[in-house]
């Protein structure tokens, strides 16, 4: 006969206590768990003016907090969604507009933390005006919103600011209104003057070395400890009382290196995963019940050629390689088909975007046609690349075959990031020429504007743009037709500009040759919510939160 266990009430009522009490304690365990992150790297320079890599930037953003900050809407899966113009008070609590002046009001109740130094006018004045003398990223960025020089900004009083937005170093003043959302973005953080004028030196008047490894902001975290190599823990900035508020009192980014991400995630060790894991590997933790969200967001994969020196000398060898780059298996396999074929060399939602790129298709009989033509056999060249992001390889390895198939040998070079970082910016600025032969990169030139990528990446290199032109093709008729019309008011002119701009890189098929729109895919544990999705490709920490 079965027995049958009976529970007296006053015992039920204890258990179910228990019960409770431990499910409150597993709840009070998980509110007190840290945010963990996997990063491909540790940070090269936190300066918020001179960023060297992804991560870099991505951490200087949840370190420093800006005048403004991006308009954020839910969508139905709890992902924030970032608006690509329209900003929101933060630093200032209001500002006015009268053509190419802006005022901004300060918030007086701001403290640096942990010196404690209040926040005033001089310490936006300090920042801009560090920002636009250093060369640096950060200059270009500056220009791109129409900051140049010292002058333009101006001290009304402690807590107001007055900015006149210029269309060059020496001529009029902007018409194009990109300047007040161009000042979102994280290298126009408010640096603690003060404790920054206190480590400079003879040689190093804007504290350049300290800044590059310790923080003087007003951002929501602080980086409360590091491991190199190993973790980053940013802890809560307490008493803060102005901008997004954090849900979690600490943040871990740990540099997970070669480790298995899929496996971290569903092991509970990781909740957040921006990058590190190729389209294959996302679809396997989507597969297993986890979030992993997608946002249609800028991130483009590009391609250059070392114009400078052989083999891509030659205009004709660079189109035969162009009409040879498998762009759809690209994104069906390393991408796992989250992606699109790039129409065009600047952002898609960008209005001048004229598809100039289309006139290529993969067709690997033309690609040796124009070899032939060209008189060119046996190529062999460096591909190089950061193999801090596994689909990277990927990328790489397709490229590789579908060359082979004409005869070509690509020499693959994947690279670590802080390394290739370095390898780069000592190629543009004629430092070393280690570097020849093709480079592609992921990234995203952020306004649904012309300007950014222009001045960055394609024209020639110089004190007025070319920062980021790592293919050294330059072309006066470029350069002329971008200053000119940059900041111009003529809409219909300028459009036209940028088309002509467009056709002639894809004739040239010299520099930052499209190749997909990839997007921005996160893969969280089952226990966080709050990815955000802007035109920059970072996390902002504030957002996530535990699930209902």
């Amino acid at each position: 006969m079965k027995s049958i266990l009976r529970i007296k009430p006053a015992v039920l009522g204890a258990l179910s206590a228990v019960a409770l009490l431990l499910s409150q304690t597993d709840v009070q365990a998980q509110e007190a768990r840290p945010l963990v992150r996997a990063v491909a790297a540790d940070f090269n320079s936190i300066d918020p003016a001179d960023t060297r890599s992804s991560q870099d930037q991505d951490l200087a953003l949840n370190l420093y907090d800006k005048l403004v900050e991006v308009k954020f809407t839910e969508r139905e899966d709890g992902a924030m969604i970032g608006d690509p113009m329209e900003v929101i008070p933060n630093l200032a609590e209001s500002w006015e507009v009268d053509g190419p002046v802006i005022t901004f009001h300060l918030r007086d109740d701001v403290t640096f933390y942990p010196t404690g130094n209040p926040m005033t006018a001089d310490d936006v004045i300090y920042s801009f005006t560090r920002l636009v003398s250093l060369p640096t990223n950060g200059k270009n960025q500056a220009s791109v919103a129409g900051l140049y020089t010292p002058d333009q900004f101006e001290k009304i009083d402690d807590h107001t600011v007055r900015i006149t937005y210029m269309d060059g170093p020496e001529g009029n003043p902007a018409e194009v209104a990109v300047r007040l959302t161009s000042m979102k973005f994280l290298q126009f953080g408010i640096i603690d003057s003060v404790e920054a004028k206190s480590h400079a030196t003879e040689d190093d008047p804007w504290s350049r070395a300290w800044l590059q490894k310790n923080v003087a902001s007003t951002g929501p975290y602080y980086i409360s400890s590091r491991t190199p190599n190993q973790e980053i823990v940013l802890s809560a900035v307490p008493d803060r009382g102005w901008g997004p508020q954090s849900h979690f009192d600490k943040i871990i980014l740990r540099v997970t290196g070669d480790a298995d991400i899929v496996s971290l995630v569903r092991g509970g060790v990781v909740d957040y995963a921006g990058e590190g894991m190729t389209g294959r590997q996302y679809t396997a933790l989507e597969n297993a019940g986890f979030p992993v969200i997608y946002g249609a967001t800028p991130d483009m994969l590009r391609l250059s050629m070392a114009v400078d020196k052989e083999p891509f000398t030659n205009q004709t060898v660079r189109q035969a390689m162009v009409y040879a780059l498998p762009i759809q298996q690209i994104i069906d396999v390393a991408l796992g088909g989250r992606g699109s074929p790039a129409p065009c060399v600047y952002n898609p939602g960008d209005a001048t975007c004229n598809d100039s790129f289309a006139r290529y298709s993969y067709d690997l009989d033309k690609a040796a046609e124009l070899l032939e033509e060209a008189g060119v056999s046996d190529l062999e060249f460096d591909l190089w690349y950061s193999n801090a992001l596994p689909y990277n390889d990927d990328v790489a390895i397709l490229i590789k075959s579908s060359l082979a198939k004409i005869g070509v040998t690509a020499n693959l070079k994947g690279t670590p990031e802080v390394q290739i970082k370095a390898a780069v910016r000592d190629r543009i600025y004629r430092e070393n020429e280690t570097m020849s032969g093709m480079y592609f990169e992921n990234g995203v030139f952020w306004l649904a504007d012309p300007v950014t990528q222009t001045n960055c990446c394609i024209a020639s290199w110089s004190d007025r743009g070319g920062s980021w032109n790592w293919s050294r093709y330059d072309d006066p008729q470029i350069d002329e037709w971008h200053y000119t019309y940059r900041n111009s008011g003529d809409t219909e002119a300028r459009t036209e500009a940028y088309h002509k701009i467009q056709d002639r890189l894809a004739e040239a098929a010299a520099n930052q040759i499209p190749l997909a729109v990839m997007g921005r895919t996160v893969a969280t544990s089952q226990r966080v919510e709050g990815v955000t999705f802007t035109q920059e490709p970072y996390a902002r920490y504030t957002y996530m939160k535990l699930r209902d």
